[in-house]
């Protein structure tokens, strides 16, 4: 009989295991609603509470679970990961966040799931048997939210640039920056802007108006904004500052928390540089200031620099592409 319960405890553990992964993944889609819910003042998922809070208590969660013979060093890093994935996958399937956000929390996500299940483990470790006490750590996302206030978001203006050697002139160059239109897809570079879900530019036209020089910029999914044009000095280069309003992303097009001209993240203005160079081609190049503001600008900066380079990189290959092709059919 003994025999018989000792194997029975030992089939229901997997079932216990798992059970801890599914808690910690619902308790993660369950803090993402009540910080959703928060006043914009708190900033809700984009607090520290809730970005570095909640993936920190799904990982310590998963590693309550498990029995201590489990609790290796690369089981306490890498099994929270499993909690981590089942909750971004209800968020999507609730439609809590898009794919962009999903994308762009997954790897802090990670690590934080990862870091809190070493610590875990490195209590049960010191603190054996104190499995139901330390699932207290639930309420951890709230208390840090409570301790934040209500500071002023952190801002950082950062400048971004990228060139690129065109086999073109600076005349076809020019004409092909300011009459951009019908752009196809198979003319955009892959990027990883893209894959995560950004929209795909249609249509890039300057137009002169009562009010000067106007860049119309039109993007997939309804996208469109304007830039009015600062400067310019023909065949060397232009600069134009963007205005965005309420129409510029319409609802469901971009995630309301990475969309350009809000609260955390706003795009300034592009300026491009063409420069001849002593071979007959052209070196191209494009300037970019934008702003971002967050409570995790340590993560937010670098992550809007790796996606601000590739989306400029995009845009420097359409250029290239076409001012080239316009090139030789000339």
């Amino acid at each position: 009989m003994d025999d018989e319960i000792g194997k029975g405890r030992e089939a229901g553990r997997p079932l216990r295991w798992w059970w801890w992964i599914i808690a910690g993944a619902l308790l993660g889609v369950i803090l993402r609603i009540v910080f959703g819910a928060l006043p914009n003042s708190m900033e809700g998922p984009m607090s520290i509470g809730f970005m570095l809070g909640t993936p920190f208590v799904v990982g310590a969660l998963t590693v309550i679970g498990a029995p201590p013979e489990r609790r290796t060093v690369l089981f306490l890093i890498f099994a929270p990961w499993a909690g981590i994935g089942l909750m971004l996958l209800g968020c999507a399937i609730t439609l809590l966040e898009g794919s962009i956000c999903l994308a762009l929390m997954a790897p802090l996500f990670l690590a934080v799931a990862s870091l809190g299940g070493v610590l875990m483990g490195v209590a049960l470790h010191f603190v054996p048997g104190a499995s139901s006490r330390m699932s207290a750590i639930a309420v951890l996302p709230l208390l840090m939210l409570a301790g934040e206030g209500h500071a002023p978001l952190p801002e950082r203006q950062v400048e971004l640039r990228r060139d690129i050697v065109v086999d073109a002139s600076p005349a076809t160059i020019w004409n092909q920056i300011l009459t951009a239109r019908s752009i196809q897809p198979n003319e955009l570079p892959p990027s990883l802007t893209h894959m995560i879900g950004v929209p795909k530019p249609l249509e890039g036209i300057n137009v002169r108006t009562d009010d000067g020089e106007v860049r119309f910029s039109r993007w997939e999914r309804g996208v469109n904004f304007r830039g009015f044009v600062t400067a310019r000095k023909e065949h060397e280069s232009i600069t134009w500052r963007y205005v965005f309003d309420d129409r510029s992303f319409p609802e469901g097009s971009m995630d309301e928390h990475v969309a350009i001209g809000g609260r955390y993240f706003d795009l300034h203005d592009t300026t491009f540089h063409l420069t001849p160079t002593p071979d007959g081609r052209t070196r191209l190049e494009i300037v970019a200031h934008y702003r971002v503001s967050t409570s995790i600008n340590s993560y937010a900066v670098p992550v809007a620099a790796i996606l601000g380079r590739d989306f400029l990189d995009t845009i420097l290959g359409l250029y290239k592409h076409r001012s080239e092709s316009a090139a030789k059919a000339g």
